[in-house]
Order: structure tokens, then sequence, then C-alpha cells
């Protein structure tokens, strides 16, 4: 670029010259540019016009059509033009050459000063080459570093984005789907405004929904699994929750098995060591004498360590925990409610409708545990998550499973003909009635329940009672009991309340009057009136009321017993076997006194109330008198029955001559008989004894005076008739005797009065007396009927027309003028009857 130039050196010499000439002649040159006085107009004009407007100047002037005058004018002044420029380059010439020889020295200057601007210009080059590369290396590294810082500061943003969003899978595989969630949302809500202008945030965010979907899905997932979960685990709940009732309750066990069970686990606990008292007071282990006696709590049974004491120790309630805190971050914890809701619902439905079919006890037992677990576990979750549970959808749910339990059991209770499954199923029902109390419920209906089938139960268990009384009836030995040692006769008097003045002071053998059916009887109500409380306990019944049920049906099991009494009566039954059945009844109407204490006793936990109130139901103490009548009416009738086949043997001679002196063997073995049979009447009520001989005696009379009477023989004989007086005064011997202890010695002969009257005055021939005091209020014959006299007449006259070959054929006979008036006057007075 610098090379010299011998032509631009001297155009700058001649330049500079003329430069110097041109401003040394100022005067010359400046008025060579002044307009000629013959200059035409339009040159002027031309030439002092700017350049833009030459045009119109040129166009005007070839408009005005003067063109030929501006053409000469223009070359004149060129011509002038060119000889300034001659004077002009003349003047200068010298300046000129001067100004050339000064460009050559300018030349040869510039020659030298050029390659030395070379020599640098190369250098330069060089050196600036390599700054350039270092230029531009230093200009790359800090792009470079520029960039990284950039990167670092991005990077710096979305680490913890892909820190979190890694983490955020690695939850999701490991089904921490809460956890999950929480980053989810920190993602969200904080790190995805932090990188908004990324591309990697929209496409994070686009992830984001469909996690969020994954999360509610395993959610769900993992909430079924639950429901499935404790579905399974009712049973175990239930049972365990009736297992702490029971033992609370003392469930099925007496107070005196639980105390010789808490006496036994304290035998089992304690802690055998030998002790001794130190100086200073203190207890002194003597197995080491070093260390004081420490209370040493005893290990319990492995079994019962490892033994649950909650639902939280049976089921794993962590899943619903955290589905509810998840659905409660997704926003949905309304439809979340709503669906455990209804899932619960139906639940509680199967398991309500799972017992359709009437099932052994212990199919009974498992669904009402798996009831129970049910809402235990929403006891459960209610206490945790109150907004999942309520009140009111637990009210409903029991609402529900109640009346299912109430139907099923009152449409299966009925099927039960066994007093044991009855028994069984009643303990089952009142143990979940009181797990269902513990939690809150209201069992009403459940007690209402049990209460309806009290008399199912009784009436089951009367059943058994009547059977088992039937076959005690019918093995019965009807023998007074006898005992041969004091011990047999206390074990009598603790089963049965006997009392008898001065009985122990008896000697062995002693007897007493009741067979062993009446204690087999006693102890049966007893058991009876045992296993009706068994029922009737723990029902929310005061204890007055299940006194008044009690008395209620020990009164219709009595009443049942009786009529039982009444058909065994009839069968064909001993008199012996009828007056030890009488002697059992009145001892066991007596032994109705003690069952009114014994059911207070049994009611109040075997204490006696102080204060005893007054009861709407009263035992009848006079509940087998029905059949006590009936078996005294038997006994009666045995007796007649008897006596019937003694006088049906009796073969009474009509017409005999004479008497034997003495009472016929007949009358002698009939009387035998009877004080054999009223000596068994030793053991019977006094009164009754006494009624039962009066008339056994009234009617052996009766009996004997219809003999009399019957038209079976047409003739008596005086003789006859003196034996028949014989036989009869025997009888009035026996009753004279007072064969029934407290009996007047007056009242048992006049059952024979009527009949020795009539045999006084037949055998006497006392007719006139008979007659002549017939209207007399005080009469020698009271008791004889005149129909009775007049029957026995006419067979002794027949006998004695008969005897005598005709003696009423002699016309004019006093004896039968007397007889027939007589007996005219006879037929008078029973004609004015």
């Amino acid at each position: 670029r610098m090379a010299p130039d011998n032509s631009s050196h001297l155009d700058t010499t001649s330049t500079s010259t003329t430069t110097k000439e041109t401003t040394g002649n100022s005067d010359t040159a400046s008025t060579s540019y002044q307009p000629l006085p013959e200059m035409t107009p339009e040159i002027y004009e031309l030439e002092a016009t700017d350049s833009g407007s030459i045009g119109l100047v040129l166009r005007a002037i070839y408009e005005s059509g003067d063109v030929s005058k501006f053409s000469r004018g223009l070359e004149h002044r060129i011509h002038q033009y060119d000889k300034n420029i001659q004077r002009v380059c003349s003047h200068h010439y010298q300046g000129f050459i001067d100004s050339m020889k000064q460009l050559m020295q300018l030349r040869e200057k510039c020659a030298a000063i050029k390659e030395e601007a070379e020599e640098i210009d190369t250098t330069i080059q060089e050196a600036s080459g390599k700054m350039a590369e270092k230029t531009n290396a230093i200009i790359k590294y800090r792009k470079q570093m520029r960039n990284a810082m950039v990167a670092i500061d991005h990077i710096s943003v979305l680490l913890p984005v892909l820190d979190n969003y890694a983490k955020l899978h690695e939850l999701m595989e490991q089904s921490k789907y809460y956890q999950a969630l929480k980053v989810l949302e920190e993602l969200e809500h904080t790190h995805f405004k932090l990188i908004g202008q990324y591309k990697l945030a929209k496409d994070l965010a686009q992830n984001m929904d469909p996690l969020r979907k994954e999360i509610e899905k395993k959610a769900y997932s993992e909430f079924k699994d639950f429901l499935e979960a404790i579905a399974k685990a009712a049973g175990r709940i239930g049972l365990h929750a009736n297992k702490c009732t029971a033992e609370m309750h003392s469930f099925g066990v007496s107070e005196a098995d639980r105390v010789r069970k808490l006496q036994e686990e304290a035998r089992k606990n304690a802690v055998s060591v030998k002790v001794a008292i130190s100086a200073d007071g203190a207890l002194i282990n003597q197995a080491n004498q070093d260390s004081p006696v420490v209370n040493k709590t005893p290990k319990k049974a492995s079994g019962f360590e490892d033994e649950p004491k909650a639902a939280q120790d049976i089921v794993d309630f962590t899943p619903i925990h955290r589905c509810s805190q998840i659905f409660n971050v997704l926003g949905k914890k309304e439809e979340f409610e709503e669906y455990y809701r209804g899932q619960r619902e139906q639940q509680c439905q199967m398991v309500c409708k799972s017992m359709t079919k009437i099932a052994p006890p212990k199919q009974y037992s498992d669904w009402l545990n798996v009831i129970v677990g049910f809402f235990v576990i929403e006891d459960h979750i209610h206490q945790t998550e109150p907004s999942l549970v309520t009140a009111q959808h637990t009210e409903t749910l029991w609402k529900n499973a109640s009346t299912a339990v109430f139907d099923v059991l009152n449409s299966h209770f009925g099927t039960f003909s066994d007093v044991e499954i009855m028994i069984r199923m009643k303990k089952m029902v009142l143990l979940f009635a009181l797990t269902m109390k513990s939690y809150g419920y209201d069992i009403t209906r459940l007690y209402q329940l049990l209460k309806q089938f009290t008399d199912q139960y009784t009436e089951l268990l009367m059943g058994e009672y009547e059977a088992q009384f039937v076959r005690d009836l019918e093995s019965d030995n009807y023998t007074p009991i006898s005992v041969e040692n004091e011990e047999e006769f206390r074990a009598v008097v603790r089963q049965f309340p006997f009392y008898k003045r001065s009985i122990e002071k008896e000697e062995y053998p002693r007897k007493f009057p009741f067979s062993r059916f009446v204690i087999a009887v006693y102890t049966q109500v007893k058991n009876y009136l045992v296993n009706c409380l068994k029922f009737m306990e723990n029902l929310q019944m005061s204890h007055s009321d299940i006194e008044d049920a009690m008395r209620k049906f020990a009164n219709v099991l009595l009443v049942r017993w009786s009529e039982h009494l009444k058909q065994n009566i009839h069968e064909n039954r001993t008199l012996i076997q009828l007056v030890q059945m009488t002697v059992n009844m009145g001892y066991m109407e007596k032994s109705c006194e003690s069952l009114g204490p014994f059911i207070t006793r049994i009611v109040n936990g075997g204490e006696t109330p102080a204060h005893s109130t007054g009861h709407l139901v009263a035992l009848s103490d006079k509940v087998f008198r029905d059949a006590r009548t009936e078996a005294e009416q038997q006994i009666e009738e045995s007796l007649r029955k008897k006596i019937d086949l003694f006088l049906d043997n009796m073969a009474y001679d009509w017409e005999l001559p004479s008497s034997a002196g003495q009472a016929s063997d007949y009358i002698m073995d009939l009387i035998s008989f009877l004080k054999a049979t009223f000596l068994s009447f030793t053991n019977l009520p006094n009164v009754l004894a006494k009624h039962v001989c009066i008339q056994i005696c009234k009617y052996v009379a009766d009996s004997l005076l219809c003999i009399l009477i019957s038209p079976s023989f047409r003739l008596v004989s005086r003789g006859a008739l003196e034996q028949f007086s014989l036989d009869v005064m025997q009888c009035e011997m026996f009753t004279a005797q007072c064969p029934v202890p407290g009996l007047d010695n007056q009242t048992l002969p006049v059952t024979f009065a009527t009949l020795r009257q009539l045999l006084d005055l037949v055998v006497h021939d006392d007719w006139t007396t008979f007659c002549a005091e017939h209207r007399n209020e005080r009469k020698t014959y009271d008791r004889v009927k005149i129909n009775d006299a007049t029957l026995v007449l006419e067979k002794k006259i027949e006998w004695e027309k008969k005897a005598s070959g005709g003696l009423f054929s002699i016309k004019g006979s006093d004896r039968k003028k007397l007889l027939e008036s007589v007996l005219r006057q006879l037929r008078v007075l029973a004609a004015e009857k």
C-alpha cells in the first residue's frame, strides 16, 4: 500500500507550486472569472445557476428559440476560458518545475519510508496475528466460561427439580404414595415456578397428571386391599372384643370360680424366696445376702405376651390413614369419604345377610363376632379419622345391623328345640349386646329379643322337666324313705325341707313319710328355677321382675306336674301307691313354701334381702290340691272296690235257721283289711285319714244295708238276720276302736247306726214303737227308712210263710193280723211320704 509513485509525487509538487503561485497572483486569477461585457444573459445565467437548475435554464433557452446565438456565445466564452488557462499555466510554469524537483526528492524519501513501513508492517502483522490468535482463544474460553457459568446457574435451578422427580419415581416404586404425592405437590407449587422458562418444565408438568392419577388409582387399590383385610380380620377382632367384655363382666363365671381363679394366678405368680430382716430393718434375700428383695413381676406366658390387645394389633390401619391423607392432598377428600362409607355399608349388608339359614351355634357365634369386629374397626377409625367415620354414619350402620340381627335371630330362635342350644345362643347374644353397649351402641332391641324368647326357653325347659318328672314318677317305689344312720338322715334333710318334732330323738332306722320321689321332684324344681334364672339374668330386669317371672314359671311347671299326677292316679294304682302318692303330694305342697325364699336367694346372688318387696305373682301352695283330691277319691274308690270284692265273696244263707253265735269269716277278713289299711294312713294328713275312714265305714254300712234289702233274694230267716246283726256288731266294735287317731269315739259308730236300728227293728219286731213314733220329732228308729223296713218285713213274712207251712192261710190268726196290719201301716206311711 505504501509503494512509491513518481507521478503522484510530481503531481503533489506541482500542486504545491501551483498553490503558491495562485496565492501570489490572486488578483490575476480572480479577474479571469469575472464576466465579460460581451457575455450574454443566458451564459451568465447558466454560470450563475447551480447545477440542479441547469436543465431548467437550458430548457428556457431552447424554448426561446435563439439557440444559435446561445451557441456562439457559449463557444466565445469557452475560448475566453482557454486563454485564461494558458495565461495561468504560463505564469506558474517555473513553480511547477520546482515542484517536480521536490517531488522527485520526496519519492526517494517515500521509498525509504515505505521500506521501513513495510518492515514495521510485517513485524506488526506477525505480532498482531499471534495476538489475534490468543485473543480469539481468550474470547473462546471466555465464552465457554460464560456458558459454563450460565449452565451451572441453570443446572443449580434444575437440580432440585430433577432430584425431587427422581425421588418421586423412587417413592412410587416403593409404594409410598403419600410421600410421592407430597413431593409431586412440592414440584408443582414450588419448583416448577422457578423453571417455567425451560421446556423441561413443560415436559415434567405434563407427567404430573398421569402420576397423580396413578397415585389415586394405587390409593384406591390399597384401600380395597385394606377393606379385604379388615373383612377377614373382623372375626378375630370381634372374638377378642367379646373376650375382653366377658372378662370385664365375669361373664359366664361365678363369683366363687372367679375368686378361685385369682387365687390360682396369685400362687403361680408368687416368687418363692426366703427373706430375713437386716440390722437396718431392710428385707434381705437369704439366697443372696448382699441383694435386697426385689419385687419381680412374673413373666407372662409366652402365648399371652403375643396376644393382641386391640384392633390395631390385629389390623394395620396405616393404609386408611394414608389414603385419607392422599385424597385430602388430591382435593378429593369428600369423594373418598363417600366412597368409604358406601363400601362399608355394602360390607355391613353382606355380613348381615350372610346368615340366612339355620346353622349350629358355632356359626352364629362366628357371625356375631364378625359384626362386633366390624363396629370395633369403625370405632377405631372414628377415633383416628373423625371426618371419615361420623357418628351419624355409625348409627346408620348399627341400625341396619341390629335390625338384621334381630330379624335373623327372631326367625331362627323359634326353631331351636334344645335347652342347651338356647342357653348358648342367649349367652352369645348377651355377650354381643354387652360388647356393643361398651362401644356406645343402643342394644334395647337385643334385650327385647331375649325377653321374647324367655317363654320359649322355659317351655323347652319345662318339657324336659316334665319328662323327668314322669320318669321319676314311674320309677318311684312308693315306699317311705328309711335311713340307717345320721349321715343318711342329714343327706335327706339337706335335700328336702322336712321338719318333725322329736324326729332326731328317734332310734335308727328312722323313716320319713314321703318316698324318694318327693326329694327328686324338689331337686328338679330347684334345678328348673336355677336354669330359668340362667336365661333371665343380665337381661336388664329388676330382681322383683325376675322373681315374679320365676314364680310364674314355677307355678306353670307345678300345674303341669299336677296334671301328670292326675293322669298317673288313674293308671290302675294300688291302694298303697295311692296312699303314698297322697302323702307325697302333701309334702310337695308344703315344700312350695320354701321355693319363695329359694327364688329370692338365687336371684339376689345367694343373699336374702333385708326388706322383701311385694310380688305381683304368688307361688301357688295349693297347686296339687286337685290331684290330691283325685288321689283321695281314688283311695276311696280303691277301698270301695276292695270292699266290694270282700262283700261279693260273702255267701249269706238267708234261710239260716239260727246264727253261728259269732261274726262270719267274711266280715272278719274285711275288718282285718280295714285295720291294715287304716294303719297305713299314719302318714296321711289326719283330716284326710279321718275323712276316708268315715267314708269307708259309711260305705261298708251302706253296702251291708244294700245287701239286706237287695231284691236278689225274697226271704230272710230270723237266724240269718241275727247272723247279719252279729256281723254288723263286729263292724260296730271295729269303729268303736277308732282305727284312725283323732276320731271321736262316737263318730265312726254312727256310720252303722242306720243299719243297727233297722236290724233291731226287724229282729225284735218293734213295729208298734216304730209306727207310733213316726210323727214324733224324737224317735227310737229315726234313721230307719220306711221303704227299707217294708222290704225287710216283706222278706221276713215270706220266710215265715215258707217256714210255717201256710201260717197266713189260717184266718183269724193274731200273727197274721199283726204283720198284715204293720205292713199295711208301713205302706200307708210310705205313701204319705
